[in-house]
């Protein structure tokens, strides 16, 4: 078993949790050769038992620790997760402030580990394909008009998965993921670019493939944090039908006062190479009156499929209820469940999975995590100031 899980169980000594005594570090460690530290000893690896353990898929289970808002979207009201936050929101805050001013993006930003959760941003991203082996089974015979409403429903109803208020790992340079569905599809994903964060992807079905690059962005406005991806998720299909979308924007309302509020905005594009076209706005409807601004809930969407410019359907529903076209009902979100992804015996080395600071951090021991990640992050500034001394003497 070890062979296939390796480093799971201690190389010396008795503790369970702690890989070595005399080792600074495990065989896939960014810090391997440095110094042994007593305050912050190599962590046993996670076991795939561990990685692969089963997740809840009703919707209450997903939206643990939130209810929601008559106006629609969203509350956090998880003591554990607003208690951890408490005070450290404002220490965050003057560190943006500084960022922004040296024109640097905050999701590089150094952050306490209570902010985080022990997870790596790419596989926080796999979550938003849960419904691929739900609505994208069997996709031959079906013409372009039906796999394109296919690609909008799976996108549209990922989009409610797992919400968080804690922050993912941000992935380390060349970081992998290697992932599975039940079905057999196949998950990749590396980290490819340091500043913007960007990750390149590529999952492969029986019937098409997923792949492209996704920025990750963040930025403070007001009262708020909006992140979301930028770039554009293509799916490509054996018959030669290819269609490709984007995210919409993210926004976690009540970061300085007020409740802790969670919403998906704007719009959400969808194109292939046929002449399809759709565009979802989320949101409620706006109605320029001085007496009534919007009608319907901060959750609610509403769009339409076009064919070269001629209107082919409707797109109504809620990213917390379900979504229709021509008010025929494909997800709702009682009734269909997410799928969630497993993770392959045997990885690279690069796996998300050997990080010491998530790894100490998964275990429950936020300390050591802490200087983990300190340790590893200025690993990182060291090896891209490094990287980018070598280029200016090419």
């Amino acid at each position: 078993m070890e062979q296939d899980d390796p480093c799971t169980i201690p190389r010396d000594g008795n503790n369970l949790l702690i890989w070595s005594n005399e080792i600074s570090s495990g065989p896939f460690s960014l810090l391997i050769n440095s110094d042994y530290d007593t305050e912050s000893p190599p962590p046993t690896y996670l076991s795939i038992n561990y990685l692969n353990r089963e997740r809840p898929t009703d919707k209450n289970s997903q939206l643990n620790g939130y209810i929601q808002l008559p106006e629609g979207g969203l509350q956090c009201i998880d003591e554990r997760i607003l208690g951890n936050q408490s005070g450290i929101i404002f220490e965050t805050i003057s560190k943006v402030a500084v960022f922004l001013a040296k024109g640097k993006s905050v999701v590089g930003m150094s952050l306490p580990i209570k902010l985080f959760e022990p997870r790596s941003t790419l596989e926080r991203m796999l979550d938003r394909w849960a419904f691929m082996p739900v609505f994208m089974r069997s996709m031959s015979g079906m013409d372009n008009v039906e796999k394109f409403k296919k690609v909008i429903t799976m996108a549209v109803a990922g989009l409610y998965i797992a919400p968080s208020q804690e922050k993912p790992f941000n992935p380390l340079l060349g970081e992998t993921l290697q992932a599975y569905w039940p079905d057999g599809t196949q998950a990749y994903c590396e980290h490819t670019v340091y500043h913007p964060p960007v990750t390149n992807f590529c999952i492969y079905a029986k019937d098409f493939t997923i792949d492209g690059h996704l920025e990750l962005t963040g930025k403070f406005k007001k009262n708020s944090f909006i992140g979301g991806y930028k770039g554009k998720v293509r799916v490509k299909f054996n018959s030669g039908q290819i269609v490709s979308y984007t995210f919409p924007q993210f926004r976690a309302g009540g970061m300085v006062f007020g409740p802790r509020t969670v919403n998906w905005e704007r719009v959400m594009l969808f194109e292939d190479n046929s002449g399809l076209t759709a565009m979802i706005k989320l949101g409620p409807k706006r109605k320029k009156t001085w007496f009534k601004k919007a009608i319907g809930k901060n959750d609610d969407f509403k769009g339409e499929i076009e064919q070269s410019g001629t209107k082919v359907c409707e797109i109504t529903g809620s990213w917390l209820e379900g979504l229709s076209f021509n008010g025929i009902q494909a997800w709702d979100i009682n009734r269909d469940l997410p799928v969630f992804h497993k993770f392959t015996i045997n990885p690279l080395p690069s796996d998300w999975r050997y990080r010491e600071d998530l790894i100490w951090l998964s275990k429950g021991y936020p300390e050591i995590a802490q200087i983990w990640k300190y340790k590893i992050e200025y690993q990182q500034r060291k090896n891209r100031k490094l990287r980018t001394l070598g280029l200016k003497h090419k």
